[in-house]
């Protein structure tokens, strides 16, 4: 049998003072109750510096 897996992207924006990296762990540990696993992420840039981050996850349905 093989198994179905949804999909999502959270996206965390560069802030005033950086990237919230309390509020990213957080929020990512909460989708981890949830059933979600992160499998990759990427960081979209506008010239030099990364505005964005991109994190994917999947979970079984």
């Amino acid at each position: 049998m093989t198994t179905v897996f949804e999909h999502r992207i959270v996206k965390f924006s560069l802030g005033w003072k950086g990237f919230d990296h309390e509020e990213m762990e957080r929020r990512l540990n909460d989708l981890g109750r949830e059933g979600w696993e992160a499998v990759s992420s990427l960081q979209p840039s506008i010239g030099a510096a990364p505005t964005d981050i991109l994190v994917l996850l999947k979970r079984a349905r």
